[in-house]
């Protein structure tokens, strides 16, 4: 690949995070479309739903209609009809007497019905008789559905015609024209209308309880809508922060294994560097033994002075040969007190030299740790070290342990520090690299020595300033059971 397409490419983080948001972002809009769809047909089927509601009872009740104008139009004949001709020779709903008695036919028939109006039109569509006295006299206005009843088949019509999103507070009714047919004759033909009933049924109640049914399922759905989305989002919203914290998981699980594979390739180089320098200088050393030892007492100083610079680069060597080639910790259970104490017993001498007053505060039962005791020796040391050399004018450290619960471990938490200038805060991201070193002398390789032995024992290190100013070092090893 060559170095322009190399540059065009995103930094690991910032790829992770925008390729692992796509599918989510996916299901975002999928949700949402999803969540309209759904309330599209959820208020269809709603629609469909009370429509063929209202049609079922307007059959119910056109039915009803139908009942009530054959059980009328037999009454009319019976107790109307065949009276009037047999007493009058003849009907003529004009005189007081058949109107009377028609009219309390009627009554009689429809009482306690729940019918509004009934109207009786003769063959001309002109109103002959209501049960509203000021509509005799007048003309149908529903000449369609007169003419329907004319021929015989009965002809209902809803005044206003319904409209599901209308309102449900205004009135409606529904109009049926029956034929009025004579029921004396015997043959299977009832012959010719001789009338129409107009019978007026109101359907106010019956439209304003399917409204109101229309509303609560619209709400129900709706509020079910609310409830899917909010979950739905919720889990969304949850699952992009989880894809979020994994992508910068492992952005600096790529960094780490970067910033591995370069340590161990400058491991190498400097494993073999060390290992052929450390040969020479053993021998510079031996022969500056041998000069010290012949030569007179004006140049033995000069011999001594070849020794400990050799002993110093030897050091140094070793310092390169430990972060190099790790050693694997042999772990077991151990007090990690007594590691510390062997430290301190070690360094008493330096510390008194310098002034530096050493403070202990130990549990009385002691913590067990996970470890190898060799290692553990040689990481505080480095940090003891570290400490006693930032306090040349005297001073104060401290070390104390005690066991803490990280997560879902349980560790042992061992902590030193001292008065001395403390870290450099700007700075403190790189105090664990390599090679790196705020002093004037030394190789920058004693805290990634001690990071490299308490990463290989799945430990901690963390590096911050105390309240007064000093630096302070924390372990975090993983406590172990005592058998």
């Amino acid at each position: 690949m060559s170095s322009d397409a190399a540059a065009t490419l995103p930094p690991p983080g910032e790829f992770s995070q925008s390729e692992a948001a796509k599918p989510f972002k996916l299901v975002k809009y999928f949700s949402v479309t999803s969540l309209i769809i759904i309330l599209l047909f959820s208020l269809l089927i709603s629609t469909a739903v009370s429509r063929r509601a209202s049609e079922l009872f307007l059959s119910k009740r056109e039915q009803y209609a139908l009942l009530l104008a054959e059980n009328l139009n037999h009454q009319v004949m019976t107790r109307f009809v065949v009276p009037s001709l047999t007493e009058h020779g003849g009907i003529n709903v004009g005189q007081p007497e058949q109107f009377a008695l028609l009219d309390a036919v009627v009554k009689n028939t429809i009482h306690s019905l729940h019918v509004l109006k009934v109207n009786i039109l003769d063959l001309e569509g002109n109103i002959i008789y209501s049960t509203q006295a000021d509509y005799i006299g007048r003309v149908s206005d529903e000449s369609k559905a007169f003419q329907g009843a004319l021929s015989g088949k009965p002809t209902s019509v809803i005044e206003p015609p319904p409209d599901f999103f209308q309102a449900g507070g205004e009135q409606r009714v529904l109009k049926t024209f029956i034929p009025l047919r004579d029921e004396r004759r015997r043959t299977a033909e009832l012959g010719p209308p001789r009338a129409v009933f107009e019978i007026t049924l109101d359907l106010s109640q019956e439209f304003r309880e399917v409204w109101i049914n229309q509303l609560l399922i619209l709400a129900t759905m709706l509020v079910m809508m609310a409830v899917l989305f909010v979950i739905l989002r919720s889990i969304v919203i949850r699952g992009q922060r989880i894809m979020a914290r994994r992508a910068a998981l492992q952005a600096r699980l790529e960094e780490q294994l970067n910033q591995a594979e370069r340590l161990a390739s400058l491991g190498r180089m400097v494993a073999g560097v060390a290992h052929e320098i450390r040969n020479p200088l053993g021998i510079v050393r031996s022969t500056a033994e041998l000069l010290g030892s012949r030569v007179d007492e004006v140049s033995k100083p000069l011999a001594g002075v070849i020794v400990e610079e050799s002993s110093r680069l030897n050091q140094i060597v070793t310092e390169f040969l430990d972060f190099a080639r790790p050693q694997k910790p042999h772990l077991e259970a151990l007090k990690i007190e007594e590691v510390l104490e062997r430290n301190l017993r070690f360094l008493a001498p330096e510390a008194h030299r310098l002034g530096v007053r050493v403070e202990t505060r130990f549990p009385r039962v002691p913590a067990l740790v996970l470890g190898d005791k060799d290692l553990l020796y040689r990481a505080f040391l480095n940090i003891f070290n570290n400490a006693l050399q930032a306090m040349e004018g005297g001073g104060l450290m401290r070390v104390s342990t005690e066991k803490v619960e990280r997560g879902e471990r349980d560790y042992v938490q061992i902590s030193v520090s001292d008065t001395g200038p403390g870290f450099d805060l700007g700075a403190k991201g790189s105090l664990l690299d390599p090679f790196f070193t705020t002093k004037e002398k030394g190789t920058g390789l004693g805290l990634s020595i001690v990071s490299n032995i308490v990463a290989s024992h799945r430990g901690l290190v963390e590096l911050d300033n105390t309240a007064e100013g000093g630096a302070k070092v924390v372990v975090l090893l993983p406590q172990a059971t005592a058998h």
